[in-house]
């Protein structure tokens, strides 16, 4: 994420930026320099600020309204930017002279970047109206409005609204997170929805919103700062009443909803459930929420915490008044799964005015949550390479797309995984993620990752036999159905299909396993690391019985279930098993071919042919599937130097006549 000039951690990544203002025309910035405006409204005169969706913002004063028109464009302000502006400012104007509204009207278009040439001409000529401003960077300012300074883009705004936001009393919460907050009220605004339906903010309350949006957040963990969103990121706010969002430690979820809790407008309340005796559950977040929504509210905090009220009283008058106000609140709960089901069930039954999400860690509890609560478990999407690449380029490592896809693979992307992956590839292989991430897949690394040491607490649940086959279905790294896995652990380890089945229930409910529509499944990417390491372990023996067993079903299932990713896990299984034969039956097969499957084999066939420790026999027949690929290209000069290379393993090695007899 790109740095403000003033050290302020940038809004956006800079690509995010220019899809959001192609997308939504500068909404963003507007928001943004309407936050400003309300920063300012009280120095500024204003007794309401005005947010409009069509990029009008309006400061109604005691005798003045200043109407504001907000531009952004990324080549310089013309007159055709700004001529239905200038109507409607026309327009506005015969109101106020026929006293249909009230005060002096003033007029300002307020731009991200200066006028053109012809433009500023017409802004010097006489005939320009006196009470229409242009308002650009670094150019003329509004004297005596008090209006704030235009910037050129999205970040610079941002950084802008957070230096005002620091002159405000309310040094407990970062400036930077009470802008969030505040344009995200004012989207809400522009929009017409609660609590500014009227798209109206009143100066005089605006001290109270600044305050009401510091108690909302004063208990969320501080968001990092340098947050980079998961793949397909859910909003916290959503019309479910009850969510639970699963995912192992380091999975991001409290990162990702204390930054998702920036842009929430409604009433939010977090809980830490491991700082809350389970059986205090209820009593303590009935009277720590009354507190935090009703404190502020001139009396209504006695009228739910009155003399001897029990928790459901409280939770019950918290949910007549959040109704009577029309304010949705949002409690989060996070590890859920410390405290006892039956406190988390009463909790959410006693407040059936208040939305909940719960965070918590896979395991048995959550299995007992999304039975009682009847709910299905979200999880998050982890980041996408675009995003590892990006916190790698941050963190001084260097790789290509593929290096990064493989760092991705091996942690499932999760991100104090892949932080935690990238910043021993800086410390300890000169920021090289490609050969960290060879030392990771071989087990050969030194420094042992946090992925490693909070998943084996997971994994040493298992028992002997459930991890040795746990290690057999790591090997997959495509998805296989319930059928697949009992064939494949019945033959490498005489499994019965009830103990794939049992091992199955306990993957899912660990959440160590990816389930895929309904009847397939993978161990889950962050697990798969330890899976091998644990086979690796055991001994080559048992590692090549779940390898024989894999590549048998393979090849039995390949005519039914074609693709590309078997194919791949395929030849990995005949290279592992050293079985070359396969390989160069496949390079001299027209299907192959046809299917598109060579590239894939093309590779494997090119380290066996290139590898000095491949027998010379398996080199030529190697050479062989290669040369025959090249000539189905039609590459002549490459299918030449092909043959010449087995022409000197033939008279080097003194090879038998079937290879001759092949040239």
């Amino acid at each position: 994420m790109p740095i403000a000039a003033n050290n302020v951690v940038a809004a956006l990544d800079s690509r995010q930026v220019v899809r959001i203002e192609a997308v939504h025309r500068g909404f963003l910035y507007q928001h943004l320099y309407a936050a400003a405006c309300l920063f300012g409204a009280a120095k500024s005169g204003a007794t309401k600020v005005v947010v409009e969706h069509d990029e009008d913002i309006e400061l109604i004063g005691v005798d003045r309204q200043v109407y504001l028109q907000v531009k952004t464009r990324r080549a310089s302000l013309v007159f055709g930017d700004i001529d239905d502006a200038l109507d409607r400012f026309a327009a506005i104007r015969k109101e106020h002279a026929a006293g249909r509204r009230k005060g002096r009207p003033f007029f300002a278009i307020i731009a991200n970047v200066s006028p053109g040439p012809q433009l500023k001409e017409r802004l010097a000529e006489p005939g320009w109206p006196a009470d229409v401003a242009v308002l650009w960077p670094g150019g003329p300012l509004a004297t005596g409005k008090g209006l704030p300074a235009p910037q050129v883009d999205v970040n610079s705004m941002f950084a802008a609204c957070c230096d005002l936001a620091r002159s405000l009393p309310f040094a407990m919460l970062a400036p930077e997170t009470l802008v969030w907050k505040l344009a995200g009220r004012v989207m809400h605004a522009a929009a017409g929805l609660a609590p500014h339906a009227d798209h109206t903010f009143e100066t005089a309350e605006l001290p109270g919103i600044f305050e009401q949006l510091v108690i909302q957040l004063q208990d969320f963990p501080a968001p990092p700062l340098r947050y980079r969103p998961q793949d397909s990121e859910p909003p916290l706010i959503s019309s479910a009443r009850v969510r639970l969002i699963t995912g192992f430690s380091g999975a991001g979820k409290t990162s990702w909803v204390s930054q998702t809790a920036l842009h929430a407008t409604h009433a939010l309340a977090y809980f830490n459930a491991s700082e809350v005796p389970s059986t205090a559950l209820v009593s303590t977040v009935a009277r720590e929420l009354a507190a935090r929504l009703f404190s502020r509210s001139g009396g209504k905090l006695g009228e739910i915490l009155f003399p001897g009220a029990t928790s459901p009283q409280i939770l019950f008058a918290i949910g007549k008044n959040l109704t009577d106000i029309d304010v949705r609140a949002t409690v989060v709960i996070d590890n859920v799964h410390r405290v006892s089901h039956e406190d988390v069930r009463s909790l959410i039954d006693l407040a059936p005015h208040v939305h909940f999400v719960l965070l918590a860690q896979p395991g048995p509890a959550v299995g007992v949550l999304q039975a009682i609560l009847n709910v299905v478990p979200e999880s998050l999407g982890g980041w996408t390479n675009e995003t590892i690449a990006a916190e790698g380029s941050f963190l001084g490592c260097k790789g290509d797309y593929s290096a990064y896809q493989r760092l991705q693979v091996l942690t499932a992307g999760l991100p104090l995984y892949v932080q935690n992956a990238l910043q021993i590839s800086a410390n300890h292989y000169e920021g090289d993620v490609a050969r960290f991430c060879g030392e990771l897949e071989g087990r050969t690394h030194a420094v042992e990752t946090a992925q490693e040491l909070i998943l084996s607490r997971v994994f040493e649940q298992f028992g002997d036999s459930d991890r040795r086959a746990i290690g057999a279905l790591s090997l997959f790294d495509v998805p296989l159905s319930r059928s697949e896995a009992v064939a494949v652990l019945s033959d490498a380890y005489s499994f019965s299909e009830r103990n794939t089945a049992t091992l199955l229930r306990k993957l899912q409910v660990a959440g160590a396993a990816q389930v895929f529509g309904v009847d397939h499944f993978k161990v889950h990417d962050a697990m798969r690391l330890l899976g091998n390491s644990y086979l690796d372990d055991l001994g080559p023996d048992e590692g090549r019985r779940a390898q024989l067993a894999i590549k048998n079903l393979l090849v039995d299932q390949l005519p039914k279930k074609k693709s590309m990713q078997r194919v791949s896990l395929l030849l990995r299984m005949f290279v592992a098993l050293g079985d070359t034969e396969p390989l160069i039956d496949m390079a001299t097969d027209e299907l192959f071919h046809e299917l598109g499957y060579m590239t894939e084999v093309a590779a494997y066939l090119e380290n066996l042919a290139g590898s000095p420790e491949t027998k010379a026999i398996d080199r030529f027949w190697a050479l062989d599937g290669l040369a025959f690929a090249d000539f189905k290209k039609g590459d002549l000069t490459l299918l030449g130097r092909r043959l010449a290379l087995m022409e000197e393993l033939i008279e080097a090695n003194n090879l038998g006549s079937r290879e001759r007899h092949s040239q």
